[in-house]
């Protein structure tokens, strides 16, 4: 017999599992279920965030996982970079589900390893299913475009502040890089490609939508 929950959230990235965490913080009792489309659940993507895109209470769900922060950020487009004075956080898909991993069984954290269906109250993906009576879909909000790769030293020693927008992709096939720090001579790049406003996205998309999806 399939395992029933209150609720079910399904998405990639960070999102769905900080919204899962939100909700526990509301509703402890409640049976939670978190679908994740990635290899591993809460995704493998550092998340950089801009502190000004943040609400006050988006900001304390995500300062517990901020690994590392700068006062300010750059930004790319066809010459030097520009400086933008405004806290970002980066934020480790790992400590997230460190923490959902003390709240939910690891039977309630799925990474799903196929397409998820849904007939009524019963979900079913490969190697599982369970029955929820409300399902959060944030896949349409989460999925992304993008690739991501850890370059070496010599970057590293010449990026003091994250490169949050650059859009000078050369021949490559991305709309835009995101150059972070990692503060031990490597440097995470992730390359993202975009069909709205690109600028937009890389600097508050991810901290507006995390905003505006726990007000409700």
């Amino acid at each position: 017999m399939a395992a029933r929950f209150d609720l079910a959230i399904h998405g990639s990235g960070l999102l769905p599992g900080l919204i899962a965490l939100h909700l526990l913080g509301q509703h402890p009792e409640q049976a939670l279920l978190l679908l994740c489309d990635d290899r591993t659940v809460c995704g493998e993507m550092l998340e950089p965030v801009v502190r000004s895109s943040l609400s006050n209470q988006a900001l304390q769900l995500v300062e517990p996982f901020a690994v590392s922060r700068w006062p300010a950020y750059l930004v790319s487009d066809g010459g030097d970079p520009d400086r933008h004075d405004d806290e970002v956080l980066l934020i480790d898909p790992i400590q997230l589900f460190l923490e959902l991993s003390a709240l939910l069984a690891p039977e309630h954290m799925v990474a799903l390893q196929g397409p998820l269906e849904r007939k009524g109250q019963n979900l079913s993906w490969p190697g599982g299913s369970a029955e929820a009576l409300e399902l959060v879909d944030l896949t349409s909000m989460t999925r992304r475009d993008q690739a991501a790769d850890i370059l070496g030293l010599d970057a590293a020693r010449s990026l003091p502040l994250p490169v949050l927008a650059d859009f000078d992709t050369g021949h490559e096939p991305w709309t835009a890089f995101q150059h972070i720090p990692l503060g031990d001579e490597r440097v995470f790049v992730r390359k993202r490609r975009f069909r709205g406003n690109a600028y937009a996205e890389l600097i508050g998309g991810f901290g507006k939508l995390l905003s505006d999806l726990i007000a409700y």
